[in-house]
């Protein structure tokens, strides 16, 4: 029963997670389950820890592909854009349709995008989160 409840939640825990945005320069951390990961995540390092996302470009040019990308692409709400500086979405998987929050902030002092993306339900999301970043990395990447 005990760990019945544990399970519960934890997995309440990742809907009700820190909120979103950028505080002081930074954006807010994952909740202890394993279903997000962050540049900016020093609490649970070892499970959420990922590198930011650095780019060659102009900051401009680097906001300017994400949020094509994101305008263009199927299966993704924009919840909140701040030109140049920040964009918040909402993916949704194919089958499912869960719901996976993504948060992209870009600095004004360094050529890199801070990234925090998260599973809103369940407990896991089976790395794709990692995958996610990963393909945000390839984007940036393009010259």
């Amino acid at each position: 029963m005990e760990a019945a409840l544990s399970v519960f939640f934890i997995c309440c825990m990742s809907v009700l997670s820190p909120l979103s945005g950028v505080t002081d320069g930074e954006l807010r951390g994952c909740p202890p389950s394993p279903n997000c990961v962050s540049s900016q995540s020093m609490q649970y390092n070892f499970i959420h820890k990922i590198d930011p996302i650095t780019y060659t470009t102009s900051r401009q040019v680097a906001y300017e592909r994400i949020s094509k990308y994101f305008h263009e692409s199927e299966n993704i709400w924009i919840s909140e854009e701040k030109e140049g500086e920040y964009i918040r979405v909402i993916f949704f998987t194919k089958v499912f349709r869960f719901p996976d929050r993504v948060e992209i902030y870009f600095p004004e002092d360094k050529q890199e995008a801070q990234i925090r993306s998260q599973s809103i339900l369940g407990l896991w999301d089976i790395f794709a989160n990692r995958r996610r970043v990963n393909q945000f990395r390839e984007l940036l990447a393009k010259e």
